[in-house]
């Protein structure tokens, strides 16, 4: 299986690539405004088909959504809650005032992603899980060594998006952002009570863990008990 991580843009934004082993297929998570960064790693990868799969619609995780499902032909794929997140897509490039993000573009949706649901695309088998809070339709992907016998996972793993981070969790006063209740309640209730050697996966900074998090992050303290 092939994994990679290529953060970038102005904030530093982590966009992931998934193939499965023999698989002509990928699946390109939260394609961010860092393009060279993305296509320098394409670059080394033979594949024939492109999906991209969001974890919201915010304008760091979606910049690159349009130039990639263009230029590659590809199906895009996010939550419908995430819908409006999308369509301000271009006010909040002029609210940032970054040039990198100048010309955002709304991509069309495809196909809606489901919560709740395993899917199997390009030989990869995941659940989705809706975690809102911060954004409506925060959807993370859970790939697990059981769902995934032949892909040398060595533990099971969640792309997180921005509900959780190493030490941290995600704003919510961004647009279409809840409370820190809801976020916290949310992250407690679907992502704490899966194992703890479960690697989170998130859209901005380094790698954690299930367990590490439950431990020491200071926005969980006291929520868990189990």
């Amino acid at each position: 299986m092939i994994f990679r991580i290529i953060p970038g843009g102005a904030f530093v934004e982590n966009t992931y690539i998934l193939q499965a082993n023999d698989s002509d297929e990928i699946i390109l998570i939260d394609p961010g405004s860092q393009t060279d960064e993305i296509e320098d790693s394409l670059s080394e990868i033979d594949f024939q088909e492109m999906h991209i799969w969001n974890t919201h619609g915010h304008l760091d995780h979606a910049y690159g959504v349009d130039y990639f499902k263009k230029k590659y032909k590809a199906d895009f794929n996010i939550h419908q809650k995430e819908i409006p997140i999308l369509q301000a897509m271009t006010t909040a490039a002029s609210r940032f005032g970054i040039p990198e993000f100048s010309d955002a573009v709304v991509p069309e949706i495809d196909n809606f992603i489901d919560e709740d649901r395993e899917y199997i695309i390009g030989g990869l088998k995941f659940s989705t899980l809706l975690v809102p809070g911060h954004s409506p339709g925060s959807i993370c992907f859970h790939l697990t060594k059981e769902m995934n016998p032949n892909q040398e996972l060595a533990e099971d793993i969640i792309i997180c998006g921005d509900t959780v981070f190493a030490g941290s969790v995600g704003r919510v006063d961004l647009t279409g952002g809840t409370n820190m209740e809801d976020l916290v309640g949310n992250i407690t209730s679907k992502l704490l009570s899966l194992k703890g050697s479960t690697i989170l996966f998130p859209g901005h900074g380094p790698r954690t863990t299930i367990e590490i998090e439950k431990e020491s992050n200071p926005f969980l303290g006291g929520m868990f008990n189990g």
